[in-house]
């Protein structure tokens, strides 16, 4: 069993990026932060399944597009807090967007096999300089 989680701890996601064409997704930034002309949207993230086991995978995928009338690098992440407040960075990123890019994100992650059973909160944010931009949670019930 320790090994088991060991392994669980050890695996390493990454962000699949596809090129998706805007859809008039122009409008204000969500959250506040970065330079003046920074703008970004975040689509709620769906989830491959709404309700998991733990030791089970999980595929989180979203949406993120630059309205900024340049090109921007958004950090973008995707991470998970348990129903125990136990936090999970599932992946992070660097991501070069042109002038109103959108591009669809997507990461796959197994839960630990000993995530507290409940409602567990997955985000996709997006931040430049270190500052939070944009982020959109769901929920993913674990039992």
């Amino acid at each position: 069993m320790p090994s088991r989680l060991i392994k669980s701890a050890l695996v390493v996601a990454c962000l699949t990026l596809v090129s998706f064409p805007l859809s008039a997704q122009k409008g204000k930034p969500g959250g506040g932060g970065g330079t003046s002309d920074s703008c970004v949207n975040v689509a709620t993230p769906s989830l491959s399944t709404q309700t998991a086991s733990p030791g089970l995978n999980v595929g989180v995928f979203g949406k993120i597009g630059n309205c900024s009338s340049g090109k921007k690098r958004f950090t973008v992440s995707v991470s998970s807090v348990s129903s125990c407040s136990v936090e999970t960075v599932v992946g992070s990123s660097v991501i070069t967007f042109g002038a109103g890019e959108t591009k669809l994100i997507s990461v796959s992650y197994p839960l630990a096999p000993n995530t507290c059973l409940g409602p567990m909160t997955v985000t996709v944010g997006v931040s430049e300089s270190g500052k939070m931009l944009a982020s959109q949670s769901t929920t993913l019930m674990v039992q």
